[in-house]
Parts: C-alpha cells; sequence; structure tokens
C-alpha cells in the first residue's frame, strides 16, 4: 500500500512540475500580449489626445495592469520626477530590470528597446508608426512564443509521466 501511494505521489508531483513549466510559458505569452496592447493604446493616445510621454503612460496605468502595466507605471512615475533623465534611459533602466521578472526573451528585449530609443522627441504621427512597427515585431514573437508553448506543453506531458514512470521504478 506504501509503494503505491508513493508511485501516485512520484507520478503526480511530476505532472504538476510539467503544469508550472507551461504555466511559466504562458505567463510569458500573457506578457508579450500585454505589451502589444499597451504599444496600441500608446499610439492612440499619442495620436488622439497629444499628451506628454508622463501623461500618456499615465493613463494607460490606469487602463492596464499586470506586471507590464506595472512597469509602464515605473517610468510614467519617473518622468513625472523633476529629476529624472530622458525617457529613453528611463525606458531602458526599467525593463531592463524587469527582463527576468516579465521573462523577456533578448530579442523582445531589443524590440522595447528600440521603442523606448525613438519615444518622445518625434512628432506624433512619427511616433505612432514607429509603435506600430515595433508592435508588429512583438505580435511576430507572440506568434513565435504560441508554437514553441503548444510543442512544449506536448512534450512537457509526454516526458513528465516518462520520468515519473522511471522513478518509479527505479524505486520499486
Amino acid at each position: 500500500m506504501a509503494k503505491l501511494i508513493g508511485s501516485v505521489l512520484i507520478l503526480s508531483a511530476c505532472i504538476g512540475y510539467a503544469g508550472a513549466l507551461a504555466e511559466k510559458q504562458e505567463y510569458h505569452r500573457d506578457v508579450l500580449l500585454s505589451l502589444i496592447r499597451i504599444l496600441s493604446l500608446l499610439a492612440g493616445e499619442i495620436r488622439y489626445e497629444r499628451l506628454t510621454m508622463a501623461e500618456a503612460l499615465g493613463r494607460l496605468t490606469e487602463k492596464y495592469h499586470g506586471p507590464a502595466g506595472e512597469v509602464m507605471k515605473k517610468i510614467a512615475d519617473r518622468l513625472r520626477e523633476a529629476s529624472c533623465g530622458d525617457l529613453e534611459s528611463v525606458w531602458r533602466f526599467y525593463f531592463q530590470n524587469e527582463q527576468r521578472r516579465l521573462m523577456l526573451s533578448g530579442e523582445e528585449l531589443d524590440i522595447l528597446l528600440e521603442t523606448g530609443r525613438n519615444l518622445g522627441y518625434l512628432d506624433a504621427e512619427a511616433q505612432v508608426s514607429h509603435l506600430h512597427r515595433c508592435r508588429e515585431r512583438l505580435e511576430q514573437k507572440l506568434e513565435e512564443a504560441e508554437k514553441v508553448m503548444a510543442e512544449k506543453r506536448r512534450l512537457y506531458a509526454y516526458l513528465s509521466v516518462a520520468v515519473g514512470v522511471m522513478v518509479i521504478l527505479v524505486l520499486l
């Protein structure tokens, strides 16, 4: 009876670990989706409202929460301070510091850093155009992440059961 209970626990732990790995992939996808939506909303704020970047980012954080929204809130708060640097350096600082928490790959971070490089000093139409290009590149990364997620989810499921059975056989 103890062997049966131990076997079930081992198999459950392996399957649970696979679920946790799959959840990380979903989190990454959700962050990318959030960033895409935020860039779209930011383009609208710039185009129609003609706000400063601090005001536009501040309004976004009221509408959008989550890890990406928190980074935007930090950027907006820092831009409102009198002693802050330029938008590019603030943008770069916060996205580089939060890269790990947002689970961004190097290419995704580069896209976001490029976004910050061209915001704040171009005219409104040029900024909107730039935001749309960056959003499209992030959408490509999102599609890639969804494909990888589907493949890895299947792989995690098979491997977790196989490893669980192997551990059970070794211990019996």
